[in-house]
């Protein structure tokens, strides 16, 4: 029996293979720590008990036959551990390979796939979306034991501009806010929240003896399409206190403990601030907001004291890479600073002459 071994994401996974009627089946195991409480080691365990138990079994079950069992049983086995947003974009998914649903999962080669990513490249889909398509028909075929090495060609990806709005940028979106929409804002844009943690704060959350929020939940779509609370945060990092100025927690509305602070959905939401931005002539996105926290937490704190707040992991990438921009404006003026520092500091023996 194969060993299972840690993935970068930090989950076990464990490849076994069988052979039944002749045919030698393979599947993978895989098990993340926060699916065992964080115990890295029980995930291991039971990454290789799962494989150990499927490759004693000695009959393959007729479900295993085609792509769209192979989707449906990947999305069953997945709904107890993701988001209700992700399990409602999985079931949309197989509608998107009709061509391929009806296919033997043993048949399917590179050149199926490759037709399909074409044929998505054709209808004018960008490489994200293709790439987030393709892998879900990956996954569901290595869920049910086909382990090829598929040999595929996607489109090249456009990087966009990650940008965070300058501090004059962001001063005309606040002065043009209505009341809901500024707090909105500041969330985002001061206090680091994703648009479904806004979403998700309600009157219990609101810490008002400690000048404090706590972030906890996210507001999600469910497979019934409809906006919910989920005690689910996007990462371990996630769930975090924050403090919040007390002339800004002035502005937060008082609410029922269960009732949310802000009405808007997290889809309301982008579409109030597509509106403002115009109106505010300013090319940022809402998520963009949270770049624009991060970088202003930059210059005034440790990086350690930015990730907490914003629910990064230690030395996050993400911040440094993406998140932690510097701003155009105040660039010029560090760089004024930094002149003047130097020609104090070596003015003199600059101007003398030779």
């Amino acid at each position: 029996m194969a060993n299972a071994r840690k993935t970068k994401s930090g989950a076990w996974r464990t490849l076994a293979a069988k052979v039944v009627d002749g045919k030698t089946i393979r599947k993978s195991f895989t098990v993340h720590p926060k699916d065992c409480n964080g115990d890295s080691k029980q995930a291991q365990k039971l990454s290789e008990y799962r494989a150990r138990e499927w490759s004693l079994q000695t009959e393959i079950e007729e479900r295993y036959t085609n792509v769209g069992k192979a989707m449906e049983l990947y999305i069953n086995d997945r709904c107890a551990v993701l988001s209700p947003s992700t399990i409602a974009d999985y079931k949309r998914m197989p509608k998107h390979f009709k061509d391929l649903l009806d296919m033997d999962v043993q048949r399917i080669d590179s050149k199926d796939i490759q037709a399909i990513i074409n044929s998505f490249a054709l209808d004018g889909l960008n490489a994200r979306t293709i790439k987030n398509r393709v892998f879900f028909l990956i996954s569901a075929l290595n869920y049910v034991g086909i382990d090829k090495r598929f040999n595929l060609r996607f489109p090249k990806q456009i990087k966009p501009n990650l940008a965070p709005p300058e501090p004059s940028e962001f001063h005309r979106l606040l002065s043009m806010a209505t009341n809901e929409e500024k707090l909105i804002i500041i969330f985002a844009g001061l206090y680091t929240l994703r648009r479904g943690e806004i979403g998700g704060l309600c009157g219990e959350d609101i810490l008002r003896d400690l000048n404090s929020i706590y972030v906890h939940t996210s507001r999600v779509l469910n497979d019934q399409r409809e906006w919910v609370r989920r005690d689910m945060p996007k990462n371990e990092n996630s769930v975090r206190v924050i403090q919040i100025d007390p002339e800004i927690m002035k502005l937060i509305p008082e609410v029922g403990p269960k009732e949310f602070v802000i009405s808007l959905n997290p889809n309301e939401m982008t579409k109030h601030f597509m509106a403002l931005r115009e109106k505010a002539c300013v090319s940022c996105r809402l998520h963009d907001l949270r770049k624009y926290a991060a970088s202003i937490r930059s210059e005034l704190m440790p990086s350690k004291y930015v990730e907490a707040d914003g629910g990064w992991s230690k030395e996050s990438t993400i911040m440094h890479t993406i998140y932690d921009k510097p701003f155009k404006e105040n660039r010029n003026e560090y760089s004024k600073k930094f002149n003047n520092t130097i020609m104090q500091e070596y003015g003199e023996d600059i101007r003398k002459n030779g």
